[in-house]
């Protein structure tokens, strides 16, 4: 038993930083947590977690990572934190032993504390906008779940106009009009959404674009980004593919395209377009729409997919970029989104099984499945027109 806590106490120094070898072993620490846990660890485990999402809350107001990160790799007594954020010190030392109680930042000494690289990873802005975005959006809507789904006798929500998320903000607007109403929860989650994707795999890392799109020239139409908000996708595909001839289209609405990143400029068209409604550019090589369909039932979801598959032709593919939660074995970040889609939008993630019922709905089929981050589930399924 000391050579294994040996190794763990190894691990804790030089940890792996091949993503593969890290997610493996964190998916293995975590099931060794959970089978040596005595009961009380785990009435806490369960009892105490959202405490981790309000304190974390709180240290990003009084800039507690922030501060630790800036200092790093030096060390700060809990006395100079609270004299800088002008907090009562017994209050700012009872948080401070809370985050390092569940390794936020580390404890050097008595009141005594520095960085690590949790610490450094909530530091970071839109990290911080993820806090945020958890404690402002997701919890209310999370504390209002049971009731709400005890009182519809447990039928699974689909409707985005009465969910969870009305009850726990007292309105009667779906999430994204609601949003749209509060600039500031807006940023957050454009903020925190745009992170999640920074410096890590796309879909342009498992689906051959230069592949399908040769022998282009510039009046092509090789790629429309059907609901792209402001562009992140396509100023990814120029930057990936400098020198692929033809048209990028951006299509979005008017509101939406007024903060687009890209521009004619950059190689890339706008276009106001409501993906509700029959898609105007008719057969583009690739048709390209991320995290749109698990916004909305399958009913929904058919309807939008025909509007695009109605425009393509021989040449068209469609690439649905969203999450694939595995028929066993789901991994927590892939759960956790479904439920938070759940109690904030009435929505789903789907399951591969999910995604093959939908697809024989609308009546297409995929032509490939690809996972790109298998945390997440993270995946590209490409779509060709029934024959």
């Amino acid at each position: 038993m000391s050579d294994i806590v040996a190794q763990i106490e190894a691990l804790t120094k030089s940890p792996p930083q091949d993503p593969a070898e890290r997610l493996a072993l964190y998916n293995a620490m975590r099931k060794l947590s959970a089978a040596i846990e005595d009961p009380f660890d785990t009435i806490y485990r369960v009892h105490d977690s959202p405490m981790i999402l309000i304190f974390s809350q709180v240290a990003s107001d009084l800039g507690i990572f922030k501060k630790l990160s800036e200092v790093a790799p030096l060390q700060i007594t809990g006395q100079l934190l609270a004299v800088q954020a002008e907090a009562d010190p017994v209050l700012m030392s009872r948080i401070l032993r809370f985050l390092a109680s569940y390794s936020l930042i580390a404890e050097t000494d008595e009141d005594t504390y520095k960085a690590n690289n949790i610490t450094h990873t909530l530091a970071r802005p839109a990290f911080r906008a993820g806090i945020s975005h958890g404690f402002n959006v997701i919890l209310p809507c999370l504390q209002a779940t049971p009731k709400f789904l005890a009182d519809t006798k447990y039928q699974n929500p689909a409707d985005m106009n009465n969910g969870p998320f009305q009850r726990g903000h007292n309105t009667t607007l779906p999430g994204f009009a609601y949003a749209a109403q509060h600039r500031e929860l807006m940023d957050n989650f454009n903020l925190w959404m745009s992170e999640t994707h920074d410096s890590q795999s796309t879909w342009l890392d498992v689906y051959n674009f230069a592949g399908h799109v040769k022998d282009t020239t510039p009046e092509t139409l090789i790629f429309v980004d059907v609901g792209g908000g402001i562009g992140q996708q396509c100023a990814l595909l120029k930057r990936t593919h400098p020198n692929i001839p033809g048209r990028v289209v951006l299509q979005d609405q008017n509101v939406v395209l007024e903060h687009a990143l890209v521009s004619e400029k950059e190689g890339v068209e706008t276009m106001a377009h409501n993906f509700w409604e029959e898609q105007p550019l008719k057969g583009a090589r690739v048709y390209y729409m991320r995290n749109i369909l698990h916004d909305y039932p399958d009913d929904k979801a058919v309807i939008i997919i025909n509007n695009i598959v109605q425009a393509m032709n021989k040449d068209s593919v469609l690439v649905i970029d969203e999450m694939i939660i595995p028929n066993k074995g789901a991994h927590s970040r892939s759960t956790g989104t479904d439920m938070t889609m759940m109690a904030a939008l009435a929505a789903t993630e789907r399951t591969d099984r999910q995604w093959d019922a939908l697809l024989e709905k609308a009546g297409v089929r995929a032509a490939e499945k690809k996972t790109y981050n298998q945390a997440t589930g993270a995946s590209v399924v490409v779509l060709v027109a029934a024959n």
